[in-house]
Order: structure tokens, then sequence, then C-alpha cells
């Protein structure tokens, strides 16, 4: 079965949210998308789950989606942590307390960390996909500057990287990041647009995230490509090696993709998270 609403943030905003779920859940898994995406990408993947008697909520955040908010920017990470955490009670009281695991890809991954190290008690398991810990693009001190100052003095202001990408894809570093033409064309939910706050508080927390790693308590799988173009596999790999929990595994691929839903390997992948999530209901 399949729904769509919209639930209320804490500070007012309408956050659109999808459900799939069988006729007889076992557990719930919350799916927290990319930069840019929206819940919509996730179908695929929320079908095997409900094929494996997993039910899906999947939130548009703030700013992307469907979901109401400034298109790609947030005034404070928390919000984000505030927003999911809000859902996750409605969703405990929806599902009558069934264990409830989080999925993150890449900005997602990086709220769900976060989240789970402010409450570490509140999920049955976290699966990590990309987690934007770090880019792999390699910042200089002085461009650092500039998006500090930015997010201080025009924290909203649209950076759309669509009317520079002729200049852009030149700079062969920057390709990467770049939103698909043809995605945002057929995909009327696509977000190309990110602001200079946004940016700030992804890196920032990016690096506050490898800081309270100990704090991480939940079991953990981590799917991630060693050759990501985006984000930087090294640091994470550095963050799993620091998590002080027994039950952590990863999956490691090396074929040069961000997204783990990619047709090279996304059967694959979601059979393993599902299996994953099986055995500890």
């Amino acid at each position: 079965m399949h729904a769509s609403n919209y639930i209320q943030s804490p500070d007012g905003l309408s956050l659109f949210c999808q459900t799939w779920s069988p006729s007889k859940p076992k557990a719930v898994i919350i799916i927290v998308h990319g930069t840019g995406e929206h819940s919509g990408r996730y179908q695929l993947f929320s079908e095997q789950c409900v094929k494996g008697d997993i039910a899906v909520v999947a939130p548009d955040l703030r700013g992307f989606g469907q979901s109401e908010g400034v298109r790609g920017h947030i005034n404070n990470f928390q919000e984000y942590i505030d927003d999911l955490h809000r859902l996750i009670q409605r969703v405990s009281t929806n599902f009558n307390d069934l264990p409830i695991f989080l999925f993150g890809h890449s900005l997602g991954g990086l709220v769900v960390i976060r989240y789970s190290q402010i409450y570490p008690t509140e999920t049955k398991g976290i699966i990590l996909s990309a987690p934007a810990l770090a880019l792999r693009l390699k910042i200089p001190l002085i461009a650092k500057k500039a998006i500090d100052l930015s997010s201080r003095f025009i924290p909203a202001f649209s950076i759309n990287p669509m009317k520079w990408q002729s200049v852009i894809r030149k700079m062969g570093q920057l390709g990467p990041y770049i939103p698909q033409p043809k995605a945002l064309q057929y995909d009327p939910h696509m977000t190309a647009e990110i602001t200079p706050k946004w940016l700030a508080e992804l890196l920032r927390n990016g690096m506050s995230a490898l800081t309270d790693a100990a704090s991480f308590r939940n079991p953990v799988l981590c799917v991630y490509d060693k050759r990501d173009p985006i984000v930087q596999p090294v640091i994470i790999q550095d963050f799993l090696d620091k998590l002080e929990v027994l039950d952590k595994k990863w999956l490691s691929f090396n074929d040069g993709f961000h997204h783990l839903l990619h047709p090279e390997y996304y059967r694959k992948t979601i059979a393993d998270i599902v299996k994953w999530m099986d055995q500890r209901v």
C-alpha cells in the first residue's frame, strides 16, 4: 500500500512524505535522500523492502522535492535533525513501536549520522550510502573563507550551478557536482539550487560527525565506492574505523559511482540491506 501526505515541521513548514507498507510489517525503514533528490527517487528500493515485509517512510527534506522551504537552504543543520526526530516520533506511533531503521544517502547519510549521535536509542540500526562526511573536491582556504563570509552575510543567496555548467564542466574536479540536465528536465521534483549557508553547514557537520564518532552507538551498515567522485571515501572509512560499536559492516565498490542504486549493482546492494535488517529485527 502506498500513501503520501504532508507533516508539519517543528517550525511550521509542510514536509512531503511517502509511505509504502506491506500488510504485516515487521520493521520500518526511513529513507533520507541526498542533495537535489527527493523521496520518489527511491521507489524501487522501497518496493524491495516491502517485499521483505519492511515498511518504508520517505520524506522530502526541507527545501527539496515537494517540501516547503527555500530551495537547497537551511539556517542550521539542526533543522534537519529536528525534522527527522519529529518524523520518527510519528512513525513510532503509527507503526506501534516496530523497530525503526534509518537509511541515508550522501547528504541524507550525514543527516542520519548526526541524528544518531544526538539520539542513539531511537532506532534499531543505521544504513549509510556514501555519507557526505567530506567532499572529494579539495576546497582552498580562501574559498572556505568566502563560503563562511557568504553564509553570514548572504546565507540564503541561491547558487544554481546549472547556469555555469559550460564553465564548470571544463574544470574536471567540479564536473561531478553538476546536476544532470536530463534529470532536471524529466524530473520536476529535482532541485539544482544550494545556498552558502547550506554548504557551510554541510562542511561543518561533516567535521563534527568525525569528531563525535565515539558517540555513535547504533549497529551500522555502510555502502560506499572507493572511487566516488563526489564524497571522500577515505574519510568515510576513517569514520567507520573510529566507531566504537561491535556491530558494524561495510560494503565497498571500486567502480567510480556515487549512488548505490546505480544499475550496475543496486539489486545486490538492496538485497544485502534487506538481509542486514532482517538479521536485526
